[in-house]
């Protein structure tokens, strides 16, 4: 069986701080380990922020969606923003000086480096990028 959180968000600070507060409390009474429910609620920090920032989407609303299944947890954000897929996102050019190197993408890339699964697809207006995080198995 698995535990489902869902959530309306609007992408802007003090509400993705308040959202990765809610979803870190709820996956700790859940039973799920510490360093999965910190890679959650990172990608989802970075995914809200900047769907935010660069989507120019922050006073649209987004919604959250969470499941925890025995060896992973999975999350959908859905959203209005303009079309980006996670998976096509520019690599950072981490063999650049770091004086050198453009800012950003740094983000998205610890997300993908840490899910063990990305999932994007635009279904009419609406975005729906998913992520999947291993669980500690025992």
């Amino acid at each position: 069986m698995s535990a489902i959180f869902e959530a309306e968000i609007l992408a802007q600070p003090e509400a993705i701080s308040r959202l990765t507060g809610e979803v870190l409390d709820h996956l700790g009474a859940q039973g799920v380990d510490a360093r999965a429910a910190h890679h959650v609620a990172l990608a989802l920090d970075e995914l809200l922020v900047n769907l935010g920032s660069h989507g120019n989407s922050a006073d649209k609303p987004a919604n959250v969606r969470i499941v925890i299944e025995a060896d992973k947890v999975r999350a959908e954000i859905r959203d209005s923003g303009p079309e980006f897929d996670i998976r096509t996102a520019a690599e950072p050019a981490l063999s650049e000086n770091i004086a050198e190197r453009e800012i950003g993408g740094l983000g998205l890339f610890l997300v993908r480096q840490f899910a063990c699964e990305i999932g994007y697809e635009r279904r009419g207006d609406t975005n729906h990028t998913s992520f999947a995080i291993a669980r500690a198995t025992a």
